[in-house]
């Protein structure tokens, strides 16, 4: 039974360990880089500068542009950003002059080369329609719903296959059982700003309320960019007029790298400090959860390098205080502990009970916590949305290592002999 737990203990450490070493230096197989490390985690506007592009709004008609416009223009753009997981963002617009404003990171999307290649696709129309052979609109945007990317098999073969998948609103469901009822034998061709993506021959009436837009030839590779990409813009609604480029320029950043490296070395310094506080407090547990806390850091760090999301400055906050939410989780779990040992409970009894008594406090002020970071991230915009995100992923890795970390940890050690009370942080020795 203890070589069990021995065998656990080790592979939980060296699999922690692995995690470590992983999330800061990577893996790479021959020109193939499998995991990010620490130094590809891309930085935000306020840390490493970013890109300006200048659009002008040109109306077809050459009607004069509105505010309103302008705005529903800025939301367009807005989701095709995140779309690409940039959301350290600004995006403004002046109607004295029909111009929109994008300001970027400069290290996105993996283009530090070519940061302006990352707002590629931001100024297309995006305009769908769903034409008969005759060139008549059958179904327009305003019919669809919704539009995402998919890979999962379409064929017998079970390969992955790119793809587009299209959800109609109810009016576009019936819209599109009338249109293919119409057109069996047929092709319903699909247009996107007036070019031909897709012409299917319909063989029977559909009503079903998605359809699927299937890329062309070409390496997977590239299918899946071409879909994801159509999948953005479809998404992301249609801009109401056309936008040309006027300018693309560098930015400084705001705060630079100078405080990007204050605020690591200050993280690694309260790192160092909360885990001797709680290693003096609580000795043997403080110990386990020091590690737990290694753990979290370094899964945080890989979820970061390889999501793409941009790090802020209001994102390393996010990221401290789920730390300390983790911190706070082991500190109520290790008082209880305390108090059943002093209550003459053996350490193993002691360390159940004291889990199952603490989960519901714990629980609790993480979900909270988690609620707010999906408002912040449903209704807050730019840097607000991006610390919401941080913040989200900070307590879901912080619940799971304070935890079920901790926990797994324990369970291994107190059956191999630890039973004085002082290896936990109390004088008094429970009989």
């Amino acid at each position: 039974m203890k070589k069990d737990n021995v065998i656990k203990l080790i592979i939980s450490i060296v699999l922690i360990v692995v995690i470590a070493y992983l999330s800061i230096f990577g893996l790479k197989i021959g020109d193939k880089t499998i995991i990010k490390s620490i130094k590809e985690i891309k930085t935000g506007l306020d840390i490493s500068g970013g890109v300006t592009i200048v659009y002008q709004a040109n109306a077809d008609d050459g009607t004069e542009i509105s505010q309103e416009d302008l705005k529903k223009s800025e939301t367009v753009i807005k989701k095709r950003l995140e779309a690409k997981n940039i959301f350290d963002y600004i995006v403004r617009s002046d109607v004295s002059t029909s111009q929109i404003y994008v300001e970027i990171p400069a290290n996105t999307d993996d283009t530090s080369k070519d940061p302006l290649s990352a707002v590629e696709g931001l100024d297309k129309t995006a305009k769908i329609e769903f034409r008969d052979p005759d060139g008549n609109v059958l179904l327009a945007g305003d019919d669809i719903k919704s539009a995402k990317y998919s890979e999962d098999p379409i064929d017998n073969t079970g390969l992955p296959s790119p793809h587009v998948v299209l959800t109609f609103s109810d009016e576009g469901t019936k819209k599109f059982a009338e249109a293919t009822a119409n057109l069996v034998g047929k092709t319903l061709s699909i247009y996107l700003d007036d070019e031909e993506i897709t012409a299917p021959v319909v063989n029977e009436k559909i009503e079903s309320s998605t359809a699927i837009i299937t890329m062309g030839t070409g390496t997977y590779s590239e299918k899946k960019t071409q879909a994801e990409e159509y999948a953005m813009l479809i998404d992301s609604g249609t801009l109401p007029f056309n936008l040309s480029v006027v300018s693309k320029e560098y930015v400084g950043p705001y705060v630079g790298q100078k405080a990007l490296e204050v605020s690591i070395e200050a993280g690694i310094v309260a790192l160092i400090i909360i885990c001797l506080v709680m290693i003096v407090c609580y000795r043997l547990p403080g110990v386990v959860s020091s590690i737990a806390l290694i753990a979290y850091v370094a899964i945080v760090l890989l979820i970061m390098s390889s999501t793409g999301i941009s790090l802020t400055l209001p994102g390393i906050a996010g990221l401290i205080l789920s730390a300390g939410m983790a911190v706070d989780a082991n500190v109520i779990i290790f008082e209880r502990f305390k108090e059943e040992l002093r209550n003459k409970l053996s350490p193993t009894k002691a360390f159940e009970k004291s889990f199952k008594a603490a989960m519901a406090a714990v629980v609790d002020g993480n979900v909270t916590t988690f609620a707010v970071a999906i408002l912040l991230y449903i209704f807050g915009t730019g840097p607000v949305k991006g610390f919401g995100i941080v913040l989200a992923v900070g307590v879901v890795v912080s619940l799971f290592t304070a935890v079920v970390v901790t926990k797994f940890i324990l369970k291994q050690i107190l059956p191999l002999g630890a039973k004085h009370v002082s290896l936990f942080g109390i004088k008094k020795e429970a009989k």
